[in-house]
């Protein structure tokens, strides 16, 4: 198999400073990524979303292969959440961030883990796959009160139900993907709430992975985006 192509960015956009963070690396046989999107109601968000990066830059400075993907993901995801709050206890704040990451074997094998409204995306000719968001939108649609066509600019889509730092606990979602043939995409919502799933789909599969960054930065901020955009594009 060849090797994987991947391309990172992350724009202010509109905002006064960026408070997402990300993390994009080949070590030996692996990829590892992270996105993670601090929360702008919170005071230093942007502390947050760097506390939680760190931890995913901590797997890929480890010997991944001697252990579980998913284990080393809801690891990194509980120190992140434990130290954000030692963080707030301390400053007497409370900043907290959405976290998606990914680790993937070359041959592509993909684990992924979120929790937030951060998402992974798995697109191909025949797929098209993202993560399960925890807001309230995403309840709404649980329960059968909004299709999930319809949940597409949603008033309320800014309210989450879980964060780091916020709860006493983070278990992040684990999913196992084959993303062999596939473009994975990690993104903030600065881009997945304005660029509609058939656009995503198309830049995805007709682009090179920079190429597919740009365009999908453009598509949001013309949708009507202000907030941070941060995108991971990987090839596979």
């Amino acid at each position: 198999m060849g090797e994987p192509v991947f391309f990172a960015l992350s724009e202010r956009n509109q905002r006064e400073k960026n408070q997402d963070a990300l993390y994009a690396a080949r070590v030996e046989d692996y990829a590892v990524f992270g996105v993670a999107d601090g929360l702008g109601g919170h005071a230093h968000g942007e502390v947050a979303a760097a506390k939680a990066i760190a931890e995913i830059r901590e797997i890929a400075g480890g010997r991944i292969f001697t252990t579980r993907p998913s284990d080393l993901l809801s690891r990194a995801f509980e120190v992140a959440n434990h130290r954000i709050a030692s963080y707030n206890q301390e400053l007497r704040v409370n900043s907290a961030t959405t976290l998606v990451a990914a680790i993937v074997h070359a041959r592509g094998k993909c684990t992924i883990a979120n929790y937030g409204d951060s998402r992974a995306y798995v697109i191909g000719k025949d797929a098209f796959w993202h993560t399960r968001d925890h807001s309230f939108v995403q309840q709404l649609i649980q329960s059968g009160m909004l299709k999930e066509e319809d949940s597409f600019r949603h008033p309320h889509n800014n309210i989450l139900t879980q964060a780091l730092g916020l709860d006493r606990q983070a278990f992040p979602d684990i999913y196992e993907r084959d993303v062999r043939g596939k473009v994975l995409i990690l993104s903030t919502d600065g881009m997945h709430d304005f660029v509609r799933p058939e656009r995503i789909r198309e830049i995805a599969l007709h682009h090179e992975p920079a190429q597919a960054a740009e365009l999908l930065v453009r598509e949001a901020v013309a949708g009507g985006s202000t907030d941070n955009i941060t995108l991971i594009v990987s090839r596979w």
